[in-house]
């Protein structure tokens, strides 16, 4: 080739294997998966590789399915699992390291569950009272432009009418409001139906909280004090006499110490009179002895 061409270009042989795609990747048994692979690595491995594009998993739920997954049925029944050894085991092998964070989470999540679901409910019921008050702005707007409409019909009548006036087509107004208000009667039926539900699941407390709000707050500040005046009153007799007699015991003591500490010096000094009065007689013996 070179007596057909004036210069010859000899290019290197590629080191790297790029996939053909931007988004593609190298997918190998053994380096797994790779934007690119050395040839020199390949070939020392004996490594088999793929070209795949990787897509994401993307699942789509219609709001029926999540709406079904959330409304539990009033009379439902959970299969269980049978009581065995082996859950026994389990059970106490995991007891020490999750318990408290297992109890938090399951006590938590419904609430959070509960929170979550009314907060939505709320924001839809603002949403449809502002598409309610939208749609009659618009539905009186367009009444007020229809009676306009005719007034000017009325007016340019010996022309054939304001569109002839005009030499304009005709536009005729479509009221589509009925589907807005068909759309929002549903979404109102649900938001009842979901607020029943809630409140046969309330506890008498938080009705209690729902119907009065103060008068819940004021139980609540008022149950402490109570709560512990009637424990008071209920062992605080029992308490009082349990201390009088230990009092009592402990006064008994030292008293009953300080009586034997004077009982001992008493007998002491006795001793030491008894001593002292024979060796006087002893003495007294020994000098009649010396007379006679």
């Amino acid at each position: 080739m070179q007596f057909l061409c004036n210069r010859t270009t000899t290019f290197k042989e590629a080191e790297w294997i790029i996939p053909s795609s931007p988004n593609a990747k190298w997918v190998c048994m053994k380096s797994g998966i790779n934007p690119c692979i050395s040839k020199k690595v390949i070939n020392s491995t004996a490594d088999f590789c793929v070209q795949v594009v990787i897509i994401p998993r993307v699942i789509y739920h219609p709001k029926e399915y999540v709406l079904n997954h959330q409304n539990t049925p009033d009379h439902h029944l959970v299969k269980r699992e049978p009581f065995s050894t082996l859950t026994l085991a389990v059970l106490l092998t995991l007891a020490g390291a999750g318990a408290g964070t297992g109890a938090a989470a399951l006590i938590s999540q419904p609430q959070k569950l509960s929170a979550l679901r009314y907060s939505v409910d709320e924001d839809l019921k603002k949403i449809d009272e502002s598409i309610t008050a939208l749609t009659n702005s618009v539905r009186s707007l367009s009444e007020a432009v229809l009676q306009n409409r005719r007034g000017l019909d009325l007016l340019f009548w010996q022309q054939g009418g304001l569109c002839v006036a005009l030499k304009e087509e005709c536009c005729t107004y479509v009221d589509k409001t009925g589907i807005v208000f068909d759309t929002l009667g549903e979404l109102r039926k649900q938001l009842e139906k979901r607020e029943k539900e809630r409140e046969a699941h309330q506890s008498w407390y938080e009705a209690w909280f729902n119907h009065s709000p103060w008068f819940t707050t004021l139980l609540s500040t008022i149950a402490g004090p109570i709560i512990l005046l009637v424990l008071g009153l209920t062992f605080g007799p029992c308490i009082f006499n349990k201390l009088i007699e230990i009092v009592k015991g402990r006064l008994e003591a030292a008293h009953l110490l300080l009586i034997k500490a004077k009982y001992e010096t008493l007998e002491d000094t006795d001793k030491d009179d008894e001593l002292e009065w024979s060796r006087v007689e002893l003495k007294r013996y020994n000098e009649q002895n010396k007379l006679s």
